[in-house]
């Protein structure tokens, strides 16, 4: 009986963890469908403003957040500069203007900037820029081929 009982159970992670497999494999695959190549990410990944460095700067992190999902969701980048963020918001701002993007209407938290940037593809990037403590975050982000536009014309 204990081993009827441990091969079920061994069985049904078996089948877990192939279920969870198939899952991630054709999750990825599915989305290779709504960003071929991952074009929309690397707009983001080719901007100026990723590989920006500042004075202050004590180094740089960055969270790469490309479309792998199955709702076509949107790519994102974000880029943290740790330091001292009295210095590094301003600098940061004054490098996404210098980089062509626009700032939109001025927010009411005034630790906060938005940003937009038509690209020659004609693709809008957004970006948001956050004054933390310790650190000043850019997230950039791409929009998503959603059904029904260019990443479901088959093959």
């Amino acid at each position: 009986m204990l081993r009827s009982r441990a091969s079920v159970a061994l069985g049904m992670i078996f089948v877990a963890v192939v279920a969870l497999l198939a899952w991630h494999l054709f999750g990825t695959s599915w989305s290779n469908h709504c960003d071929p190549g991952n074009k929309q990410f690397d707009l983001l990944r080719s901007d100026a403003v990723v590989s920006s460095h500042f004075s202050g700067e004590l180094f740089v992190w960055e969270n790469d957040g490309p479309d792998n999902s199955w709702l076509c969701s949107n790519p994102t980048l974000s880029v943290s500069h740790v330091g001292d963020s009295s210095t590094l918001f301003p600098e940061v701002k004054a490098d996404m203007v210098d980089g062509h993007w626009t700032e939109l209407a001025p927010m009411a938290n005034e630790n906060v900037a938005v940003y937009q940037k038509d690209t020659p593809t004609g693709v809008r990037l957004t970006a948001v820029v956050r004054s933390q403590p310790f650190w000043v975050e850019v997230d950039l982000g791409a929009p998503g081929l959603h059904p029904g536009e260019n990443g479901f014309t088959g093959g």
